[in-house]
């Protein structure tokens, strides 16, 4: 149970615990300038998401803003105890459907925002309904193994095929140097099982790995501004985001609601969304419940349907003003995992674990996003920050997939149904259309005839 000062250290609201920045959160300065340069790096990768469907860079920063303050509002409204981020893996495959539909080459069209709506909506749903049932433990726990993996490594060949085959052009050809630099450097910051050895005994290798994708940034802008192919023109003072005009082209209540038949296409995403973003729940409260060991001093409550709801209303806000699907996810796995090892080596490092997950996200306050300077500055990197996203949410996915299976038939399985997912299409109209419920459907009726779960006596 949870000490009495625990209990009073926020509002309480339903089931949720409002936290005040400042009051309820105590500033750390460590974790704010770290979120304050880990955001700068990634606080506008979704950009070119919403230009390719046909936004102003103006507002693709708009969307980034409205997305960033609901994130935000996870441990501050909410009081979730996770670090929060997108659902990561399910991008490539949202990205791959607007693709196979033509609708990635940045003409804005109703229709896209009304597919983004669709998959806002169902996405809202099924996590609500799931979260107030408690079913959601029960079903992820009843879906085989071998198909959990072939989702998430579909996932994963979904994103190197768009960076480098499919969207070369887009995301390696105007600046190579630029991009394999980055790249490189993150992967192996991020990754290299020797670069982490040799960190544990080297002061400045050590700081390099803290820093997350920060030193690549710095790198691969340099490199790149010296090779030519970046370029820097800083014009702005202080400006203020068009929300207005966001919701003007992208929301449901401005635009109109999606059609019947577009929930029933973007209904296998949505359902390999929720599938994704029940691990990152179970990801993140396994890390807390292990670092809790070293902080009986402060009881994290963990509720998964409290998590639930949580997600859910976001989402519901975030498809009302700005639909834009899967950036409101449950955890930031990187971040998550810093702000917990600083937690768990004492209360004199950090009082609490909101003091840090609020100090990192900047207490909720998007400073960056009114600062014309750094959106100047992140306006040539955003396609390098998607393609490093990308990139190690791919390695990420392959590691997490390949964990998952252990016979040869679920190996097997795996990769079948990872190639359907990131691959299938089917004609409607006379055009193809990506429909990753093919892989779903191949691997569930090959998990059923191939794999014996029986234990032999």
């Amino acid at each position: 149970m949870m000490n009495e000062t625990q209990k009073i250290n926020g509002i309480k609201w339903g089931p949720f615990i409002l936290r005040i920045p400042f009051v309820h959160m105590k500033f750390l300065t460590g974790e704010f300038l770290q979120g304050l340069i880990i955001s700068g790096a990634t606080a506008l990768a979704g950009a070119p998401v919403v230009m390719a469907l046909g936004l102003s860079f103006e507002q693709a920063v708009a969307c980034c803003f409205i997305a960033s303050i609901l994130i935000t509002s996870s441990p501050i409204i909410f009081g979730e105890p996770l670090a929060p981020g997108w659902v990561t893996p399910a991008l490539p495959l949202v990205m791959a459907f607007f693709i196979s539909k033509g609708y990635f080459d940045g003409e804005y069209r109703v229709e896209s925002f009304q597919y983004m709506a669709a998959m806002c909506i169902e996405f809202t749903a099924i996590i609500l309904f799931l979260g107030i049932t408690g079913l959601g433990k029960i079903i992820i726990e009843k879906i085989p193994n071998a198909l959990k993996s072939g989702i998430i490594l579909g996932a994963a060949i979904a994103a190197f095929y768009q960076i480098f085959f499919s969207e070369f052009d887009r995301y390696i050809g105007g600046t190579p140097i630029a991009t394999f630099t980055i790249l490189i450097i993150c992967t192996v910051t991020t990754f290299s099982e020797p670069f982490k050895r040799m960190a544990e005994n080297n002061k400045i290798l050590n700081i390099i790995g803290s820093l997350g994708l920060l030193p690549g940034f710095i790198i691969a802008a340099i490199v790149g501004y010296l090779c030519g192919e970046i370029n820097f023109n800083f014009e702005n003072g202080f400006i203020v985001p068009p929300m207005g005009e966001v919701f003007d082209k992208t929301s449901p209540l401005s635009i109109g609601f999606p059609e019947w038949s577009y929930f029933l296409e973007v209904l296998p995403l949505v359902c390999i969304g929720y599938l994704l973003l029940f691990g990152d729940f179970v990801t993140g409260n396994e890390i807390i419940k292990d670092a809790q060991k070293q902080r009986p001093d402060e009881e994290v409550n963990i509720d998964i349907n409290r998590a639930h709801n949580s997600v859910g209303i976001r989402n519901l806000i975030g498809t009302i003003v700005n639909p834009f699907f899967p950036t409101q996810g449950a955890l930031w796995t990187g971040v998550h995992v810093i702000i917990v090892q600083r937690w768990q080596q004492g209360k004199n490092v950090m009082g609490s674990l909101y003091d840090g997950i609020g100090s990192y996200y900047l207490m909720g306050i998007p400073l960056l996003f009114f600062f014309g300077p750094f959106i100047d500055l992140m306006r040539p990197l955003m396609i390098l920050a998607l393609a490093v996203t990308l990139i190690l949410t791919g390695i990420a996915c392959s590691y997490v997939a390949m964990s998952l299976v252990k016979k040869n038939s679920e190996i097997a399985i795996a990769i079948i149904t990872g190639f359907f997912v990131a691959f299938a299409e089917f004609e409607v109209n006379g055009q193809m259309v990506a429909a990753p419920w093919i892989g779903i459907v191949v691997g569930l009726l090959l998990c059923i005839l191939l794999v014996d779960n029986r234990k032999h006596e």
